[in-house]
């Protein structure tokens, strides 16, 4: 994954941080989910993937979080 991608995708993290309730597990599946990615889009779609799979409210919650901050800055990115 190019180095601009990751950053975005931490850099989406920290600044949902403050809304999440459950940060760790939420940064370990970021990780797991980011190896084998060649692009943010694909990050993007496993990542989507994954959090519809979760059952429970509120860590699906902290995935949706993170996933509309990562779009924002998405979007950010390709406008400048």
């Amino acid at each position: 994954m190019p180095e601009k991608d990751a950053t975005i995708i931490m850099e989406s993290l920290s600044s949902a941080m403050p809304h999440i309730a459950f940060p760790v597990e939420l940064r370990e599946l970021i990780e797991r989910e980011r190896v084998g990615c060649d692009c943010i889009e694909t990050f993007v779609e496993k990542f989507r993937e994954k959090i519809s799979k979760i059952h429970d409210v509120t860590r699906k919650t902290d995935g949706q979080i993170f996933l509309n901050e990562l779009k924002r800055n998405i979007a950010k990115s390709s406008s400048d």
